[in-house]
């Protein structure tokens, strides 16, 4: 029986020996893991990023660290974790330093200096976008010619009125050169829907009077000198900050001349500037309202609306 205990006894220290050699500093435990909640993203230049996400380091967390191109971003993170395993982080990138793609690692190293990594691509994109030759053709007076008379101020297709219905969403602007009473050369710019906004007026007679079903409606303005002098080097321009200025874009009819720039802004809030060239007499015949005439024009837009 004494034997027994001490056998018992012998076993016990055994096993306390055991549980107290295994304590956290025995364990090999995993690397930290983090998961993104805001990680890959294509963004307009000039925008903040936000990049968030979940960490989980089951030896605890002791820091983090932000690199943005492998360059140490804001401070280490020492302290403040929701749990010694598990935190949540969200760090914001502001717009001065979003210029040019880049990549964005967070660091993380646990209490056995097991380092984890995980990294997004931040894509950043031009804030604009240049449209070049969009040709258009004067709309004509009833359905049945199938011209391209609709065009896109955002990726800058034609569409004509078979194809229009089918892309209602993405048409913004209409041509037409004339008047009811045929006066010529007198060039316009209108919203798809004009039609339906005013039942009639004798300086568009088009489509028999009908505008695409769901047509979006679109704002132009023709520029004053001073105004227009901000786009002079056209080809220079790689921002939105003249057009973000332009204020008082509503009409949905704009006539036009030579060297007029034409602003304009899109159902969405999109603003932007048109560069016409000069109106062309297609089939030679002295008029500029025929379905054959048609005009060219050059186009700046932004691609995110701006933010209200």
């Amino acid at each position: 029986m004494k034997k027994i205990s001490v056998l018992l006894i012998a076993l016990l220290a055994s096993a306390m020996t055991f549980m107290t050699s295994c304590d956290d500093d025995d364990i090999d435990f995993a690397a930290p893991v983090i998961t993104f909640e805001n990680g890959d993203q294509t963004v307009a230049q000039g925008s903040d990023v936000t990049i968030s996400g979940e960490i989980y380091a089951p030896g605890e967390i002791k820091q983090i660290i932000y690199f943005k191109d492998n360059a140490s971003f804001g401070d280490a993170v020492t302290g403040g974790f929701d749990t010694d395993t598990t935190t949540y982080f969200s760090i914001t990138v502001p717009g001065d330093q979003v210029t040019e793609t880049f990549t964005f690692e967070v660091q993380v190293t646990d209490k056995q200096d097991k380092i984890g990594k995980g990294s997004v691509t931040v894509t950043v994109d031009d804030i604009i976008s240049k449209g070049t030759d969009i040709k258009v053709y004067c709309a004509a007076a009833d359905q049945y010619t199938d011209e391209l008379s609709f065009a896109s101020l955002t990726d800058f297709t034609t569409y004509s009125w078979s194809t229009a219905a089918d892309n209602v969403s993405n048409i913004d602007l209409l041509y037409y050169n004339g008047s009811y009473t045929k006066t010529n050369g007198t060039p316009h710019f209108a919203s798809p829907d004009y039609i339906v906004i005013n039942d009639y007026d004798p300086d568009i007679v088009i489509h028999n009077d009908e505008a695409p079903a769901g047509a979006k409606t679109t704002y132009f303005k023709v520029l004053s000198d001073e105004e227009a002098a901000n786009f002079a080097d056209w080809d220079a321009i790689d921002d939105d900050s003249a057009i973000s200025t332009i204020t008082d874009i509503n009409n949905v009819n704009v006539s036009f001349e030579t060297g007029d720039i034409i602003a304009f802004k899109l159902a969405d809030g999109k603003q932007g500037v048109i560069r016409p060239a000069d109106a062309v007499d297609g089939n030679g015949n002295g008029y500029y309202y025929d379905p054959v005439d048609y005009i060219t024009f050059d186009v700046i837009v932004q691609k995110q609306a701006p933010a209200k």
